[in-house]
């Protein structure tokens, strides 16, 4: 289930290490500016404004551009997290009943 209280907004720029994504940052701002794009665009067409259909098509491009730079994100962090290396694991103790 969705807890809330444990939702911050300013965690939705973060990479998984926790430092702010650049990426992330310009494409949650590219997506909200393409939703209140759509928005307007979708009032002016319905109010019959002219040249309505080449502006949601602008619009449309700003979301291309957002899923980009969210994906990039997502992609370079998982990458990043391929090259690091692994942390050697401790020995496994041998167990007190094979002593004997």
């Amino acid at each position: 289930m969705y807890n809330k209280s444990k939702f911050r907004f300013s965690e939705t720029f973060n990479n998984n290490d926790g430092k702010t994504s650049g990426s992330g940052f310009i494409g949650v701002w590219l997506g909200l500016i393409a939703g209140f794009g759509f928005v307007a665009g979708t009032f002016g067409y319905f109010f019959g404004l002219a040249d309505t259909i080449e502006y949601l098509g602008l619009v449309l491009k700003l979301v291309g551009a957002s899923a980009i730079l969210l994906g990039a994100r997502k992609i370079v962090g998982q990458i990043v997290e391929a090259r690091k290396p692994e942390a050697p694991k401790p020995a496994p103790e041998p167990d007190p009943e094979e002593k004997g």
